[in-house]
């Protein structure tokens, strides 16, 4: 059975456990259109009822995957997102198809923050996915230019508001991999949720400094995407990757020039394996994953409403569901704090 938790100050309920549909589109390797859905319907069979997209994920591929689903299911029954941000435009030779494996070779996204891309945008996806309404609208990575932030509070964020209150959308949000642009939109005083990734997880928890706390005061929920940190948190080698960059000596100047985040400068790729090492061990003296701690992680933050996780196959559906099914007794975590392996403010 998965719990459900409410979004801000709205009515919409989010199954803790909810789908990230980036997978869906090709990414990071291909996925077949009958793998695709076989794991939808496991994740259904399973309780998970909320399902997120954007049009990036293989040019519209897995809006459409996962609408052919959703179609088939009754409407009340679960809670879908999507982004604006980008608009899907033709293209002869498609730079996507390269990251997104098997998605469309004529197609590519191009980002777009004006108030009339993101209608664009949002009238593409509806018809993408198959819907009239979609429950939760974020903007997507507005931190990739230096332009784009204020581009999309002049534009695409009152293109949000407006489709909140025309009723087609009953939520919005902003996504990204940092704290500090968020602190700002949370000052804007409209948003309902953030779609954080990374940044509140079993090793890096430094949301709780300011992030956290904003939010709060503002009723705002938090969705967390990316729990693993790019692979860190399930099996820390420096083969591994963190930030979505490989932790080798020149991770701190890939992941700056990447515009995921800039790492502050105590930050480097001994840094973090350090952590996830200390905190391997942890787990291992507790006879439990590294992974099953990072799932299961957020949830004693009320804050926290759904964790987005891929899932490329049945199996990968069913195991991450029995690894957040299985709850990990309180002394594992009290463990962790009172050794000072994460952030004193993580609450039991």
């Amino acid at each position: 059975m998965i719990n459900k938790r409410k979004i801000g100050k709205t009515d919409i309920e989010v199954s803790e456990l909810g789908f990230g549909c980036a997978p869906l589109g090709g990414w990071p390797v291909a996925v077949s259109d009958q793998d695709a859905y076989l794991s939808l319907k496991t994740a259904w069979s399973k309780g998970i009822r909320y399902f997120d997209t954007a049009p990036l994920y293989g040019s519209g591929m897995s809006e459409k995957r996962l609408g052919n689903f959703l179609q088939k299911q009754r409407r009340e029954d679960f809670v879908i997102s999507t982004k604006v941000g980008r608009l899907i435009v033709d293209t002869k030779k498609s730079k996507a198809a390269e990251k997104f494996i098997g998605s469309p070779k004529d197609k590519d996204s191009e980002f777009n923050f004006t108030y009339d891309g993101a209608m664009q945008s949002f009238e593409d996806s509806l018809s993408r996915i198959g819907l009239d309404k979609i429950d939760i609208l974020y903007l997507h990575d507005p931190d990739n230019h230096p332009d784009h932030f204020e581009e999309a509070k002049k534009g695409a964020l009152k293109a949000l508001v407006k489709l909140r209150d025309e009723g087609v959308v009953k939520a919005i949000g902003c996504g990204m991999n940092q704290n500090e642009m968020l602190i700002e939109f949370a000052k804007e005083g409209c948003f309902d949720v953030f779609l954080l990734a990374g940044r509140y997880t079993l090793i890096d928890q430094t949301s709780l400094d300011q992030l956290i706390p904003i939010c709060e005061k503002n009723k705002i929920s938090l969705v967390l995407g990316g729990v693993f940190n790019s692979g860190i948190l399930i099996d820390p080698s420096p083969n591994t990757y963190f930030d979505y960059s490989k932790l080798d000596k020149d991770w701190a100047k890939n992941v700056s020039e990447s515009l995921v985040r800039i790492p502050r400068s105590h930050e480097s790729a001994n840094y973090w394996l350090d952590k996830a090492y200390n905190l391997k061990n942890a787990c291992d003296k507790f006879n439990i994953s590294l992974k099953h701690a990072a799932i299961q992680f957020p949830y004693s933050n009320e804050i926290v409403s759904s964790c987005l996780l891929g899932m490329t196959s049945k199996g990968h559906v069913e195991e991450n569901f029995n690894l957040y099914d299985n709850k990990i007794k309180k002394e594992f975590w009290n463990y962790l704090k009172e050794n000072a392996l994460v952030n004193s403010k993580f609450p039991i």
